[in-house]
């Protein structure tokens, strides 16, 4: 079964991302299966602090509906997999938000 744990905010600089990655590479650690989405579709940094800032496949296009969630899992080097979001001002405007509960 699987556990979701939202790390949320309405505040930026608060340390949202900072304590997403930490908690995950804990859990990851002790050998739970840990997937990070960056569902921070303003200004995603998750990707940026895992060394993938560009991906070909981003939550983005997941929720513009051109491509698979799937298609957007990448794995850190540390066996963690994220989710990333685009960084692109362009792929914002694209997204249907309403999408993001389902995926």
């Amino acid at each position: 079964m699987a556990v979701i744990i939202t790390i949320t905010s309405g505040k930026g600089g608060v340390g949202k991302t900072t304590t997403s990655i930490n908690l995950g590479a804990a859990l990851n650690s002790f050998g739970k299966e840990v997937i990070i989405l960056d569902a921070n579709l303003t200004t995603p940094n998750v990707g940026l602090h895992l060394g993938a800032p560009v991906v070909p496949v981003s939550l983005n296009h997941v929720l513009s509906g051109r491509a698979k969630i799937g298609d957007a899992v990448y794995e850190h080097e540390s066996g963690m997999k994220i989710i990333p979001s685009s960084l692109s001002i362009k792929e914002l405007k694209k997204l249907n938000h309403g999408k993001l509960k389902e995926v």
